[in-house]
């Protein structure tokens, strides 16, 4: 079903419940992706599919000094909104391509396991347990897309 879809000039990332389609639009060029968006909803409608349009989501990354205006992308014939930063994977990625929203969420998602593990040290959990605890709750959450070799 889904190993058999592709759009000509799209990049198509497949996951289990999930498709996340992007596009390189060179300069003064006009974009294609509302093509590859039919597609992947005709694609889905033929497969029983049906794309949920309110979970769609359109991420720009430009680096140009001029604005670029794009017509919105439409599924199932309704805008989808235009987002600043987009989860992929378990990373946020932000339009300007810095970690400080990833950071600021992996941040907070920790704070609340340590504020449980800070608990379970006051409950009078002996020092393996808590160990435990921090291994497989907490150490994750910070180690994930970390790249291998950095201090």
């Amino acid at each position: 079903m889904i190993n058999a879809l592709d759009i000509p000039d799209i990049e198509l990332w497949k996951y289990v419940d999930d498709k996340t389609i992007s596009e390189t639009v060179p300069k003064n060029e006009v974009s294609n992706i509302q093509t590859a968006v039919d597609t992947l909803t005709s694609y889905d409608t033929k497969d029983k599919f049906q794309l949920n349009e309110s979970k769609c989501k359109e991420l720009r990354i430009s680096f140009s000094k001029k604005n670029t205006t794009f017509n919105p992308i439409l599924v199932n014939n309704k805008q989808i909104d235009i987002v600043s930063h987009a989860k992929i994977l378990g990373l946020h990625i932000s339009s300007d391509l810095k970690w400080n929203y990833h950071l600021y969420e992996i941040i907070k998602k920790a704070r609340k396991r340590l504020y449980c593990l800070s608990q379970l040290k006051r409950s009078g959990l002996g020092t393996e347990e808590l160990v435990q605890f921090f291994r497989t709750c907490i150490r994750p959450i910070t180690e994930y897309a970390c790249l291998p070799g950095l201090p």
